[in-house]
């Protein structure tokens, strides 16, 4: 009889815990499930300045900002000027220009972000926040260009670890320098050959289309970039590499039906990338973000990777 109730005991006692058990998996589940339902999407694009907007989230004012994370229920208005701002809700599959004549506009349940896009969601928002860490020196106002440089410097080009690198392809070449004193001379060579010569009265110049090209069965080919100030006697030598491809941010399946905007692909591949190998692709990230003049994200991912963190040792290159 007493094993026969000990044995009795034993099993109740199991049910419990595997009743506590999935009590606790469905309290996660719920939570998470939560957590998306009240999430909607992001600030996607502004031409204005932040002050020209206002959120409010319930009685509190959110920060306005670009990849800015919007909640249902969030409203959103015009408070200064007639720029619109531009969000991606639903995940990023619903596009909304707020404009003076939807202004205030709220965010509402049907923008959620759609439980069979959750997967994409937790992939979106690591980009967001990859992009936010990277940017978030030039958006706080740390980093700054009031004390520029006396001597021209490239931070494109300037890296401890190695050479910088470029996918080969006919493209533009993006340049920015700081220091010196207008006007410059910008020459691109390749070994004794220059490919290009172009004067500048400012530090940022997008050249004219270029062949570059890497030699058969040679995993690179070098090129050389010099910046004269024609004011005064100084001189920018710097150098990178040509190489056939760049790694790729691997990307879910979700994506091969599920739409997301072009230009926020565009911008948070050339955030990965520039993350990655110490530093190497971020001559190459700078250009892809670059090719996105008019996007305010990629904009400031192109201005933080041309001042980098800080002056770094030049490392030589044969051009």
């Amino acid at each position: 009889m007493n094993i026969n109730r000990q044995l009795i005991t034993e099993e109740q006692l199991m049910i419990k815990k595997r009743y506590f058990g999935l009590i606790l998996i469905l309290s996660g589940w719920l939570l998470t499930a939560h957590a998306i339902a009240t999430e909607a999407g992001w600030i996607n694009h502004f031409d204005g300045s932040p002050e020209n907007y206002l959120i409010k989230r319930g009685d509190e004012t959110v920060p306005v900002a670009v990849f800015r994370v919007l909640q249902v229920g969030d409203e959103i208005a015009l408070k200064q000027g007639q720029y619109p701002i531009t969000l991606s809700l639903r995940g990023g599959t619903q596009t909304v220009e707020v404009t003076p004549e939807n202004s205030p506009y709220q965010v509402d349940a049907q923008s959620q972000v759609p439980e069979e896009l959750a997967e994409l969601w937790a992939w979106t928002k690591q980009r967001l926040s990859e992009w936010r860490e990277l940017t978030q020196p030039l958006i706080s106002g740390e980093s700054s260009d009031a004390e520029a440089p006396h001597d021209i410097v490239m931070p494109l080009l300037e890296n401890v670890t190695s050479p910088a690198h470029l996918v080969a392809g006919e493209r533009p070449l993006h340049l920015q320098w700081y220091g010196g004193q207008s006007s410059y001379t910008v020459h691109i060579k390749q070994r004794r050959k220059f490919l290009l010569t172009q004067n500048s009265f400012t530090t940022v110049i997008e050249t004219e289309k270029m062949a570059f090209n890497v030699r058969p069965n040679k995993p690179y080919q070098s090129y050389r970039v010099i910046v004269r100030s024609n004011a005064e006697n100084q001189m920018f030598t710097g150098g990178f590499r040509v190489v056939t491809a760049a790694p790729e941010l691997t990307k879910p399946t979700a994506l091969e039906t599920t739409k997301l905007p072009a230009d926020f692909l565009k911008t948070v591949q050339a955030t990965w990338l520039a993350t990655q190998e110490e530093g190497k692709w971020i001559f190459e990230a700078y250009q892809q973000a670059a090719e996105l003049p008019e996007y305010r994200p990629a904009i400031l991912l192109k201005e933080v990777l041309a001042r980098g963190k800080e002056k770094q040792v030049r490392r030589g290159i044969r051009g």
